[in-house]
């Protein structure tokens, strides 16, 4: 028996340029999916890239903005620091009274300013240094962060040393009795904060008058300005490469434009 095929159901062949006109289409659909799908991802690297440069801006603004605080009270405490030594060298012509006039200021303007480098640390410890198109930045960022926890933290920590044998010694020293008054006074009315106005000195009369224990106080303050003096070299320098990262950054993004 004779089995006759349906016209319908019989198929001719494609021709060649039909196959290839399909496999272009699909190549350019899935070229044109990974092309959309890299343009959101760089946007969005994009758009977090100058999110942290904004952060960092701010933050670096501060940094230099602190720095410049901390070298002004180094300015102000230097010619003071002479005047405590003198103080405590020569006792007896001060009746064993350390002046308030000399080292309230002392005590009360004391060391430093520790920068937090919030925005770098968040950079390094995501893994988004990489967002960071412009190498010079990059470098730069890197740099102010070495010095930063080198050679600046270690004049920071040889200042915080400095104070805390100054602070021991009149501890061990001195009568606290006008400063507890001070403190009685201040903490009632301007909520336990210190000022070096004029009203608010308090003498620190020395109790214990051996020599040496007199000496090793006034060496103290040599010794608090001598640290002082290495402190204003880090702080140039670190307000020397903040600011240099800063010019970097609103080179990019011109932050400065918007304050």
């Amino acid at each position: 028996m004779e089995v006759h095929h349906h016209p319908q159901l019989e198929h001719k062949p494609k021709p060649w340029k039909e196959y290839f006109l399909e496999y272009i289409m699909i190549f350019l659909a899935v070229a044109t999916g990974f092309f959309a799908e890299g343009l959101r991802e760089h946007i969005g690297d994009h758009s977090k890239e100058k999110e942290y440069l904004s952060s960092m801006y701010n933050e670096l603004k501060y940094d230099t903005a602190q720095y410049r605080v901390q070298l002004n009270k180094i300015t102000k405490l230097s010619p003071i620091f002479d005047s405590c030594y003198l103080n405590v060298k020569e006792a007896p012509r001060y009746q064993y009274v350390l002046l308030a006039r000399w080292n309230t200021p002392v005590n009360e303007l004391g060391p430093g300013y520790r920068p937090t480098l919030q925005t770098i640390g968040q950079l390094k410890s995501s893994g988004n240094l990489r967002l960071l198109e412009d190498r010079d930045i990059v470098d730069k960022v890197l740099q102010y962060e070495s010095f930063i926890y080198g050679d600046y933290m270690g004049h920071y920590e040889d200042v915080k040393q400095a104070s805390k044998q100054v602070y021991a010694m009149e501890d061990e020293l001195c009568d606290y009795t006008d400063f507890m008054q001070k403190l009685d006074s201040n903490m009632r009315h301007i909520e336990g904060k210190l000022s070096v106005e004029s009203s608010e000195l308090y003498d620190m009369p020395i109790v214990i008058k051996d020599p040496l224990k007199l000496n090793i106080l006034a060496n103290s303050f040599v010794n608090f300005k001598a640290n002082n003096y290495g402190y204003t070299t880090a702080l140039n320098n670190a307000m020397k490469r903040a600011t240099e990262l800063l010019s970097l950054i609103d080179s990019k993004y011109q932050f400065g434009d918007d304050k």
